[in-house]
């Protein structure tokens, strides 16, 4: 992106959009990769579908690619370390981020789930788009694991918050 006045104000702006962290995992002949991701929402209930933003030059896009299958991972409150390592902060790369980051489970698909994250929504990937500097992932849910429920974790204004006003619930 140039420096022009509108994009400026563009980066600021969408600083200012709150947004929940994901951490979006693949796999493929054993490699395991993943990445944080912001840009992520749920697409359709009919059927279930979910559509996550991916930056062209993630290396994680190649498992997902190859595999046809990806895990988002909802982040909790406390899970912003995992957050970091997955976004690059640390230097870990590929597998050292799982092993910096906690208890994993496979899914049916082999897709790594994050224990004790939100929910885990493996998904299978029906279409890739190529969008400016990324690629629109539309992924088919075909697992869902929900945990017990605690306050999101929140990226915005360059920081991590809470949406502390929400009551906490328990997963169903």
């Amino acid at each position: 992106m140039s420096n022009c006045p509108l994009t400026t104000d563009f980066r600021m702006a969408m600083q200012e959009l709150a947004a929940s962290v994901n951490v979006i995992t693949a796999q493929d002949n054993g490699l395991r990769n993943g990445l944080t991701a912001t840009a992520v929402c749920s697409l359709s209930m009919e059927p279930a579908s979910m559509l996550v933003c991916i930056h062209k030059d993630v290396q994680a896009l190649e498992q997902i690619r190859n595999n046809g299958f990806f895990c988002i991972n909802v982040l909790s409150a406390n899970q912003q370390e995992v957050s970091d390592v997955f976004a690059g902060r640390t230097g870990a790369v590929a597998e050292q981020r799982f092993e910096q980051t906690g208890e994993w489970t496979e899914s049916q698909s082999g897709t790594p789930m994050l224990d004790k994250a939100l929910a885990n929504v493996v998904c299978e990937v029906q279409e890739l788009k190529e969008a400016g500097s990324h690629y629109i992932c539309i992924g088919l849910v075909k697992e869902v694991r929900l945990t017990a429920s605690t306050t999101p974790l929140i990226y915005a204004q360059q920081q991590y918050g809470t949406l502390t006003d929400l009551p906490e619930t328990s997963a169903v």
